[in-house]
């Protein structure tokens, strides 16, 4: 799939680029979207959760954008309330991938 990723957070928004990442999978209780829309924060860029897991280690490439809109495609193990085909919007996990790629 194609997506907009970040490497270098001195670059700002001068070093996002468009590459080909592998499909995702789906995970215990994750559900996989072709995204129609997203949308990144002005200051994104800037926060911690970009650039790092939440045991602060480095997690670049990492993909901006966690607002999103679009269809689900996969459900993972678990996951309730969703089917797929499904339309849906929301917000994905700020310390993972966000929601700038296909």
């Amino acid at each position: 799939m194609k997506a907009i990723v970040v490497t270098d957070q001195a670059a700002g928004k001068a070093g996002m680029q468009l590459v080909e990442r592998p499909e995702p999978q789906a995970a215990i209780n994750d559900v996989i979207v072709e995204v129609h829309a997203s949308a990144i924060t002005g200051d994104e860029l800037s926060w911690p959760a970009t650039w790092t897991d939440r045991a602060g280690r480095d997690r670049t490439p990492s993909i901006p954008g966690h607002e999103l809109a679009g269809i689900v495609t996969a459900i993972g193990y678990g996951t309730t309330g969703l089917s797929i085909g499904q339309r849906v919007f929301g917000l994905t996990d700020w310390y993972r991938d966000g929601a700038l790629a296909e």
